[in-house]
């Protein structure tokens, strides 16, 4: 076992703790750092990718558990209860059973769509195991990612690491918005054809 090798420095222990830590902040950033301080040889690689997935996986499943404490919240609440209509809630928890696993693995990949969907997860009943299963897997795979990234050579070009790093990260966030901007400029186009065929009638 990694941590019990006396080659590794009480220092790196620290700071794997630290990096743990910091997934709570912003698990990207954290990730990205282990991977670096890997790299240049600072941080046991073993010890920084089980450190970053601990935390973020352990951030994953602290979601889960609040969306769950609103719910029963919710559930006490009369006026809560009021706002919130008991159909609204049966069509969200039939969605999240029916497609909740596909969209927590692409939440993986798109910034800002973890937090609403593991709070609704929690919230909304949905399996704890396939959360936790699904939820693991798709973390030790994306912090794999990143350090894998980060051991490929690159004595000769340093910022291939960087780039290949922002493409992973930022990579879905664009695509996404692109596909979105061409689905309105779709929509504004039919509504315009609309408009013109509605006129020349």
């Amino acid at each position: 076992m990694m941590f019990l090798d006396p080659t590794i420095p009480g220092g790196q222990l620290t700071l794997a703790v630290s990096i743990l830590v910091g997934t709570f902040v912003y698990e990207d950033g954290a990730t990205v750092l282990a991977a670096t301080l890997a790299a240049s040889g600072r941080l046991h690689p073993g010890l920084g990718l089980v450190a970053a997935f601990t935390g973020i996986w352990m951030g994953d499943i602290g979601l889960f558990m609040l969306g769950s404490s609103c719910r029963r919240l919710v559930e006490r609440s009369r006026r809560l209860r009021r706002l919130l209509s008991a159909g609204s809630i049966s069509r969200a928890q039939v969605w999240l059973a029916e497609r909740g696993s596909w969209a927590l693995v692409m939440s993986r990949a798109i910034p800002g769509s973890r937090l609403p969907l593991y709070l609704a997860a929690g919230a909304l009943k949905f399996s704890f195991y396939q959360f936790v299963k699904v939820t693991g897997l798709c973390g030790a795979v994306w912090v794999s990612l990143i350090f894998v990234i980060w051991r490929i050579p690159s004595h000769q070009m340093k910022w291939m690491p960087w780039t290949l790093t922002g493409m992973l990260l930022l990579g879905p966030w664009v695509l996404r918005r692109v596909v979105s901007f061409k689905r309105a400029e779709g929509r504004s186009i039919e509504r315009q054809n609309r408009a013109i065929s509605a006129c020349a009638a």
